[in-house]
């Protein structure tokens, strides 16, 4: 499932820090193969135009944690679509995963 959480990455375990990462550039290949993402625009689970915003955030982090980062971001077509609720998002989250509750509960 491709999703965009786009809660402070801070409070992203491992595990969905790097997966975010990976499913912005899954994203990525699918709008530049021309397939449709309207299901996950639908859904609330992508912003398009906050792509290249999110990777950075991502990496930012990545990087403060000690990871490697190597994996520039393709270029594809920028347009407006898509709005994700935070707040929702972060309480699904905190749901889901133990490891996020924690570091939710920290911050």
């Amino acid at each position: 499932m491709t999703r965009m959480w786009m809660i402070n990455p801070k409070k992203l375990c491992r595990q969905h820090l790097l997966g975010e990462h990976k499913e912005l550039h899954q994203l990525i290949g699918s709008l530049n193969k021309g397939k449709s993402v309207k299901g996950h625009i639908e859904k609330g689970q992508v912003e398009i135009h906050n792509i290249k915003k999110r990777h950075k955030e991502l990496v930012k982090e990545m990087l403060r944690r000690g990871y490697k980062h190597a994996s520039k971001l393709p270029k594809f077509k920028d347009y407006k679509a898509g709005k994700i609720n935070i707040y929702e998002n972060e309480k699904e989250l905190v749901k889901r995963c133990k490891a996020c509750k924690e570091l939710a509960n920290e911050s």
